[in-house]
């Protein structure tokens, strides 16, 4: 037992030394790693996560072998041959650094350090102003932030400077300019603010300068620059610089690219520039540059792209650029150009864009462009062209896209353009081109933008259009094209917007369109199209807006419509459309604008109409012939700005409405509504051309004021009023001058004498006679309206029966501001006549509140209260009945 427990401890003193040993051997074998290795090492100390196998780093990293007694066999390190690094390159590796750590400036030797899109956070050490043998430092497209350390300044060995697609912010640091051996300076995309220190002149041996994508960077182009001779690149783009362009960068003979674009730069084009005889590139678009093009430009032989789209330049395109004869890109669009197009520039044979368009240019177009025989892109949109389009333009073989709308062109369109079998975009729209679309358009298999929307092209539309199996937009409207809707249009597998609209198109609108699966927009609206609206346009899922207003199709709205999930426009105005609103709109929970009106729609307006949620623009059910009260879930579009009802045969209240809180226009009028108008603060905003013909409307919930108030400033247009009218019109006359005999005659010296008497005095007397003894017209129209509400209501002004010593108008308005019918106003003899003469006689209501307002001022003349009258005023021979009740009203039964 003693012997089993010694051998036990042996083994066990023997193992301890044994890992004992080993563990001091691996210790001994890091401690080997040299002092540039334990460096690097800190690298992966800052990496949040170095050797994630879903990381780029992991290949790289994993050599880093810490037993090896330098780093110099490291991926990405390099070093001088005493064993010392001198390049750390790992671009592109993500290293996901946390921080860059300050250590790695102990690197003495270092020469090259690129550490470029490896997800690196943090600010830049201080501490990296101590390399003082680097020659390379690239930081760019990572994550640092902070000031760029003025340190640097002191790295005199340095000669390439990227510190680009950062999030670096502050001054640039004037110690950069004793970089001396400095030959590029990348700083573009970050943060930067302030201006660019003029003392960066010193730096002689630069060849870039690029500052641009700092959107804070202001002041001006320093002139000093100038001085950087050996430039080769400057680009100060999207930045907030402002001034001019110096004109001493005329001295930079090796310039090759100038990018001033999208600042706050004015003034001139320097005319030195044209010194600058190396240039290629110059991109001074999207400033406030003004004056013209200097003609000196046209010395510059090896430029290939000159923009100057988006200025203020003036004057005319300079002949002398046809000399440069390198040009690939020239584009001076949306400028202020005049003059016409030099011809010469047909010489340019290299030249693939020419942008000249929104300006003013005129003449015609010159047919020598036909020579650019590199041409992919001819652009002179908005201007004013005129003239033909030359047949020449066949011969640009390479031609891709040409624009030409809104100029004054005229002619044809020329056959020609079906040599141009690269073309894909051709827009002559707003011009006044004749004629039909040519056959040979519809040859061009790629092509995919064909809009000649607002000339005078008259033809049919060719079966050949099926053809353009590319066609994404076909927009032909505002022409003559008539006849048909060809069925190929349905072969058009791709065509995304199609405008048919204002033409003489005629027959069906083929179903073959529904084919075109794809469609967003379809629009033929303001043709002559007839028939049923297709079922099968429900297929057409993708469609946000459809217009077939303004044509000849009949029938019920298609319940398949609903399935229209992505359209928010929809409108089927003036039509011939019977029948009522599909319940399934209630599915359009995107449309924004529904316009139904002019049509002959009817029954109840659906309740699913409040379910649209998404109506916001405008909902339009006018003209038509709705019938019911308004649905309560209208109360659900608090979105919408707009809303006409108007010219149906709605009733019932309209407090309804008062939940719509953003509508700035409305219209209700020409229906049967009764009760009061809301007072919420968007009705307080409407005119009282919103509310005309609903007799029973009140503008008060106590209907104290009532809707023949609104009907001042506009005529009353119903349909007729009984036929005897004018025998009304003859009783009412003598009882008005029977009330001026009384009031001027018999009374008058009583209201003199009494000038204190009680504000409106029962009977025929205006209320203002309590006030004043001036006797006026309007007084009279009072009186006259009180002998109207007699006739209508078969009561006297003052009588027993209308109850707690009420006069005839305030018994009216408590009428009307009741939830009564109005028809209970009338004379009970009076209510068994035809439906129209009772829709007349509550019109002819309205006059007479008109004419008893309690202010004068609000009263009509006599003269306008006669013609309101025989506005609505019927041929008798048009009623089964006679008037016989009228004359027997007086009779209160």
């Amino acid at each position: 037992m003693e012997n089993s427990s010694s051998t036990l401890s042996y083994f066990f003193i023997i193992f301890f030394f044994l890992v004992s040993f080993l563990s001091s051997r691996t210790v001994v074998l890091v401690n080997c790693l040299s002092t540039d290795g334990q460096v690097l090492l800190s690298l992966l100390k800052a990496a949040k996560d170095p050797y994630a196998k879903s990381s780029s780093s992991s290949f790289v990293l994993s050599s880093w072998n810490t037993s090896s007694s330098t780093p110099c066999s490291w991926q990405g390190i390099y070093c001088s041959p005493q064993q010392r690094v001198i390049s750390v390159s790992l671009p592109n590796i993500f290293l996901n650094l946390s921080y860059l750590p300050s250590e790695l400036s102990s690197l003495s030797s270092l020469q090259l350090l690129n550490l470029s899109s490896t997800n690196i956070s943090g600010s830049i050490p201080s501490s990296f102003g101590s390399f003082t043998h680097l020659r390379l430092l690239d930081l760019s497209s990572n994550s640092l932030s902070g000031p760029i350390p003025s340190e640097l300044g002191g790295l005199t060995s340095l000669q390439f400077l990227f510190l680009n697609s950062n999030r670096l912010s502050a001054k640039i640091p004037q110690q950069l300019s004793k970089l001396s051996s400095l030959e590029i300076l990348c700083l573009q995309d970050n943060l930067l603010n302030g201006s660019i220190p003029k003392q960066l002149a010193s730096l002689v041996s630069l060849q870039q300068f690029r500052i641009g994508g700092n959107p804070q960077l202001t002041g001006e182009i320093p002139a000093e620059l100038g001085l950087l001779t050996n430039l080769t690149t400057f680009g100060v783009a999207a930045t907030g610089l402002s001034g001019v362009i110096p004109h001493t960068f005329g001295d930079l003979i090796y310039l090759q690219t100038l990018a001033i674009y999208d600042t706050e730069v004015f003034g001139s084009i320097p005319r030195e520039l044209g010194m600058c005889s190396e240039l290629r590139n110059l991109y001074l678009h999207m400033n406030k540059l003004t004056g013209p093009i200097p003609p000196q430009l046209g010395k510059l032989q090896k430029l290939t792209s000159l923009l100057l789209w988006g200025n203020f330049l003036t004057g005319p395109v300079p002949d002398e650029l046809s000399n440069c004869s390198s040009l690939v890109v020239l584009d001076v669009s949306a400028n202020d150009l005049s003059g016409e197009i030099p011809g010469d520039i047909g010489n340019l044979e290299v030249l693939e864009q020419l942008h000249l368009s929104d300006n003013a240019l005129t003449g015609s177009i010159p047919w020598q462009l036909s020579n650019c025989s590199s041409l992919t892109a001819l652009q002179l949109d908005k201007n004013q062209l005129s003239g033909t389009i030359p047949e020449e333009v066949g011969k640009l073989k390479y031609l891709q896209s040409f624009l030409l709308w809104g100029n004054s062109v005229s002619g044809t369109i020329p056959a020609a353009f079906g040599n141009c079998s690269e073309l894909y975009s051709i827009d002559l729209s707003r011009n006044n081109l004749t004629g039909s679309i040519p056959e040979e358009i519809f040859s061009l298999n790629k092509l995919s933008r064909l809009l000649l929307l607002g000339n005078s092209l008259t033809g049919r539309l060719s079966s050949s259009v099926g053809k353009c199996l590319s066609l994404v937009r076909l927009r032909l409207g505002e022409n003559q094209f008539f006849g048909p809707i060809p069925e190929e249009i349905g072969q058009l597998q791709n065509l995304v917007f199609l405008d048919l609209y204002m033409n003489h198109f005629s027959g069906e609108l083929p179903s073959q369109i529904t084919n075109i699966t794809v469609i967003e927009l379809l629009d033929v609206h303001n043709n002559y199209l007839t028939g049923e609206i297709p079922s099968s346009l429900g297929e057409l899922v993708n469609l946000e807006q459809m217009d077939l207003s303004e044509n000849s199709f009949i029938g019920e709205i298609p319940w398949s419509s609903g399935n229209l999930s992505y359209l928010n426009k929809l409108i089927l105005s003036n039509n011939l459309l019977t029948g009522p609103i599909p319940k399934s709109f209630s599915n359009l929970q995107k449309l924004t604008l529904l316009d139904l009106s002019s049509n002959s729609l009817s029954g109840a307006i659906s309740p699913e109409i409040g379910y649209m949620t998404s109506l916001t623009i405008s909902l339009d059910l006018s003209s038509n012939r709705f019938t019911g009260e308004l649905p309560e879930t209208l109360s659900r579009l608090t979105q919408l700005q707009s809303l006409d009802i108007s010219h149906n045969m709605l009733t019932g209240r309209i407090t309804i409405l008062s939940f719509l809180t953003s509508l700035t226009t409305l219209n209700v009028s020409y229906n049967n509504f009764s009760g009061p108008i809301p007072v919420t603060p968007s009705f307080r905003t409407l005119t009282s051309n919103s509310f005309l013909d609903n007799l029973l409307l009140c503008e008060s919930i106590d209907g104290s004021t009532c809707s023949a108030h609104l009907t001042r400033r506009n005529e009353l247009k119903s349909a007729k009023i009984i036929a005897l009218v004018a025998v009304i019109v003859t009783f009412v006359s003598i009882a008005v001058m029977a009330t001026w005999y009384i009031l001027t005659r018999k009374n008058r010296y009583e209201f003199e004498k009494s000038p204190g008497i009680v504000a409106g005095s029962y009977g025929y007397i205006a209320p203002e006679y309590g006030y004043t003894v001036n006797i006026t017209e309007k007084s009279d129209v009072y009186s006259y309206g009180v002998v109207l509400l007699e006739i209508l209501s078969g009561r006297s002004a003052i009588e027993p029966q209308i109850g707690d010593g009420l006069h005839i108008v305030e018994w009216v308005k408590k009428k009307m501001g009741s939830f009564e019918p109005a028809v209970t106003i009338l004379d009970s003899k009076l209510r068994g006549l035809p439906d129209q003469m009772v829709q007349e006689m509550l019109q002819t209501l309205g006059i007479a509140m008109f004419c008893v307002n309690s202010s004068p001022t609000e009263r009509p003349t006599m003269k306008e209260v006669v013609a309101l009258l025989m506005e609505v005023k019927s041929p008798p021979e048009e009623f089964g009945k006679t008037s016989q009740p009228l004359i027997n009203q007086s009779t209160h039964s």
